[in-house]
């Protein structure tokens, strides 16, 4: 699918959700009139980074990866105000390398004589010298 159709695509969904209604609402987002997205529908010009840049600005909804690169799925769905799934997905991914980091240290704690640590990442060499 050529990056014109994407752009259509996702115009045809904006209408359908109600955001956007006309090819003349279309044409001020991207910043041309509408003979110039007459000849983008026709496939007479191409789709340009500053007609991505505009449509993203305007429509979060859409996915810059999806309208680039067609991975993955077109809209970013909202889990709840302020978050989108990728959001979500990296405070995941934080917290279970924070439980992975604290897994290493019972590890290493366990494996050797009784070290104390600062934090996961690194031992704190003055607290052994103060045990001592």
């Amino acid at each position: 699918m050529s990056d014109n159709e994407r752009l259509f695509i996702a115009y045809d969904f904006l209408k359908q959700k109600g955001y956007i209604k006309t090819y003349t609402q279309l044409a001020e987002v991207l910043g041309t009139n509408k003979a110039g997205i007459n000849d983008l529908k026709i496939g007479k010009k191409k789709v340009s980074i500053d007609n991505i840049r505009s449509m993203i600005k305007s429509y979060p909804e859409i996915s810059l990866n999806w309208l680039v690169l067609e991975e993955g799925s077109m809209e970013i769905k909202k889990i709840s105000e302020g978050f989108d799934i990728s959001t979500e997905l990296l405070i995941m991914q934080k917290e279970k390398i924070e439980d992975l980091k604290k897994e290493i240290a019972e590890l290493k704690y366990s494996k050797k004589d009784p070290i104390l640590y600062k934090s996961v990442a690194e031992p704190a060499h003055e607290l052994i010298k103060q045990k001592k």
